[in-house]
């Protein structure tokens, strides 16, 4: 490396240094280089030199902690010649004790411990060179440089620890958002397929009229075959049109068929969750009747997926009403948890995608300490039983 390269890697240093370890450095050298001169002026030249190697190293001694210690180590040493007796543990002390932190808090396992090592046998040299010291000094200042390394490895440790925990919890945070989203799509995909049967069946309806009323309408024959003839090719093409729009936006084309519950399974779901030790009460308000069938699909799955958010929780009880309204179902589900962020979880996610697919509102209430009620309003209007 050339003079013009170290130079600018020590500029560098010098501004990268945070400004209190810059005041620190330059105090702790300009009162060093006072006691060189004024105070303890016998050490000649080379102590005048050597001084600022033992207090200039502050300044990086968060980024180069090993090199840090090294430098004060060589310029306690040097500061000792050539009478052996040199003062100079006013500023020695202190700039060994901030490298020694900053050598636990920042530099890994090894280097920490060989610039410890370092550091304790550059305070045994200072020891037995400086007047104001002797070797007596070592049992107080080993334990506090060792108690000083020690707690900036307690430090990092905690901080390490901390860092972990943070990305694990961006992981699992993560994780969960992963997981809620497959859970959507896995319920879009039943979706598609109780939407897929009852297209079929509408549609089905719809060409089995038009050939019907091609066969039995008498008065002007050609007029009604070649009018429900366009109503038959428009139905089919209807059918083959949603078909495919269907199979694109289900992710298992090739799945079977999956029955479609009813309100009218309700009762049997509600039984196999009190078989589960699930306490479930079941209020209807206004005239229990069938309902179109994409409702009785939607209201029977929010239901069931307002259970499942309760299976693992301590309080599970659960109130389900059911308000039959000319226009509208409505439906609350109250229900227990044992943390606010789990009536947020997966089967409430699919239960709100169910009553958004029927042009529904679906919407959480608090509703005491643990428990929250689930509010979904599924309208009838436009649609046929």
């Amino acid at each position: 490396m050339t003079v013009r390269e170290r130079t600018s890697s020590a500029l560098a240093l010098l501004r990268g240094a945070p400004a209190v370890d810059l005041a620190i450095g330059v105090l702790l050298t300009a009162l060093g280089l006072a006691v060189a001169t004024v105070i303890d002026a016998d050490g000649g030249v080379l102590k005048v030199l050597a001084m600022p190697l033992v207090t200039v190293p502050v300044i990086w001694r968060r980024r180069k902690p090993l090199n840090a210690s090294l430098i004060v180590a060589a310029g306690v040493a040097l500061s000792a010649l050539p009478t052996l007796e040199q003062v100079r543990c006013g500023v020695a002390i202190p700039a060994m004790l901030l490298v020694l932190y900053a050598l636990g808090r920042r530099a890994d396992r090894h280097a920490a411990l060989r610039g410890l090592f370092v550091t304790l046998g550059a305070f045994a040299v200072l020891a037995l060179t400086d007047q104001n010291l002797g070797a007596s000094a070592l049992i107080l200042f080993v334990p506090l440089y060792v108690g000083v390394w020690a707690s900036g490895r307690l430090v990092a440790s905690r901080a390490h620890t901390a860092a972990a925990l943070r990305a694990r919890s961006g992981e699992l945070e993560q994780q969960r958002a992963e997981t809620a989203q497959l859970a959507v799509e896995v319920e879009r995909t039943r979706l598609t397929s109780e939407l897929d049967g009852a297209v079929r069946e509408r549609i089905g309806e719809i060409v089995q009229l038009a050939e019907r009323g091609e066969r039995e309408t008498a008065a002007d024959a050609d007029a009604a075959k070649r009018s429900f003839g366009r109503i038959e090719s428009a139905g089919r093409a209807s059918l083959d049109e949603m078909r495919g729009l269907l199979g694109a936006l289900r992710s298992d084309k090739d799945a079977a068929r999956v029955p479609r519950p009813t309100l009218a399974e309700l009762d049997a779901l509600l039984a196999a969750a009190r078989a589960g030790g699930h306490v479930v009460d079941l209020e209807v308000a206004g005239e229990r009747r069938p309902l179109p069938d994409g409702v009785e699909i939607a209201a029977y799955r929010i239901v069931e997926h307002a259970l499942a958010a309760t299976d693992a929780d301590r309080d599970r009880r659960s109130s389900i009403r059911l308000r039959y309204d000319a226009d509208a179902l409505e439906i609350e589900v109250d229900v227990g948890y044992e943390e606010a962020a789990t009536v947020e979880d997966r089967p409430i996610a699919a239960a709100r995608q169910q009553a958004a697919a029927r042009g529904g509102s679906f919407a959480i209430r608090a509703a005491g300490l643990g428990r929250a009620t689930l509010c979904a309003r599924l309208p009838l209007a436009g649609e046929h039983a």
